[in-house]
């Protein structure tokens, strides 16, 4: 059972994505999942990813602190069980290793010791990468495309009920466009509803955007389905868990201070739907892809003040 007796001090990133070694041991780590960086009573997604980017760029460090491989090139993470909050274990177990890209999984354990979360992360060194480049034609966005955040967007402002079942949303500061009513529209109006594009930084100006965050980045938007319907915006119909979702890092955002989101849906269907991430820096150039598989659960209102998912969530 969930712990209800939460602290309410506000945690940095670099606080609550800090782990520790577990004595005795060179492949465990322990975190520690704080209250304002969820969804409801569990980990945000995106925050649980860049746990697990922590954990790793720590494995390799200390492992091999002569050749090291920080960054995260490749993720792919699974969302088996919802990971609560409190004290976790992530472990990591190295399946290959390069000379310039390794491959190790990671596994996030609850603590009665159930797999919440399961990951496989290829690493490597985005400052001393090298090879053959081409340029793509064309660019993903034309610089004419992205809106001018002080010309072309104002902020765009959760309702409070979704800031009290997602404390986490408050993280991060968005900029839509000025003509849009909600998030959901795009540069293609009406038309575009399968489509947001916002530009996002963290809340705290002190806190800049660096590889380690890129998984809460890349998670940092409201579901498909919102487009369609916003009164599904109070939760009081569904929930949109991820099942799971992918990262590729394509260079390092180097403590940006704003990033841009191209978010797009293909299809809603049978109560499952599907996202791609673009992310874009203030040039225009990419940063990182993300691709999410995405679903719908009933939610259950079992008391006046108190909202509950459906078993289907954890079933599914």
């Amino acid at each position: 059972m969930a712990n209800t007796n939460v602290n309410r001090q506000i945690t940095s990133f670099a606080d609550a994505t800090r782990v520790t070694p577990v004595p005795g041991t060179d492949d465990q780590f322990e975190a520690t999942i704080h209250w304002d960086w969820c969804g409801g009573l569990h980990a945000h997604g995106g925050f649980t990813l860049s746990l697990v980017f922590s954990a790793v760029r720590t494995f390799f460090l200390r492992k091999y602190p002569s050749t090291p491989q920080p960054d995260p090139i490749h993720s792919n993470i699974h969302f088996i069980q919802p990971a609560p909050r409190g004290r976790v274990v992530l472990t990591v177990t190295e399946l290959s290793h390069g000379k310039r890209y390794s491959t190790v999984e990671v596994k996030i354990r609850d603590p009665a010791g159930s797999i919440c979360t399961s990951a496989t992360v290829i690493q490597g060194n985005l400052a001393t990468e090298d090879g053959p480049s081409i340029a793509a034609v064309p660019p993903v966005m034309t610089l004419d495309e992205i809106p001018d955040r002080e010309r072309d967007c104002n902020q765009s402002i959760p309702i409070p009920l979704l800031v009290k079942l997602m404390p986490v949303i408050r993280k991060m500061r968005v900029l839509k466009r000025k003509e849009a009513e909600t998030q959901f529209w795009s540069r293609k109006g009406a038309a575009g509803l399968n489509t947001k594009e916002t530009w996002v930084r963290w809340e705290d100006p002190n806190q800049k955007l660096d590889v380690i965050s890129l998984g809460v980045v890349c998670d940092n938007f409201l579901p498909a389905p919102l487009n369609y319907d916003p009164t599904m915006a109070d939760l009081s119909k569904y929930v949109f868990p991820t099942m799971c979702m992918s990262v590729e890092i394509k260079k390092d955002p180097k403590d940006a201070e704003w990033l841009f989101l191209e978010t797009v849906c293909h299809k809603v269907q049978n109560g499952r739907f599907d996202t791609d991430v673009r992310v874009l820096d203030e040039n225009g150039d990419l940063v990182a892809l993300s691709k999410h598989v995405s679903v719908m659960a009933e939610m259950k209102r079992t008391k006046a003040s108190k909202i509950t998912v459906g078993d289907e969530f954890s079933k599914l």
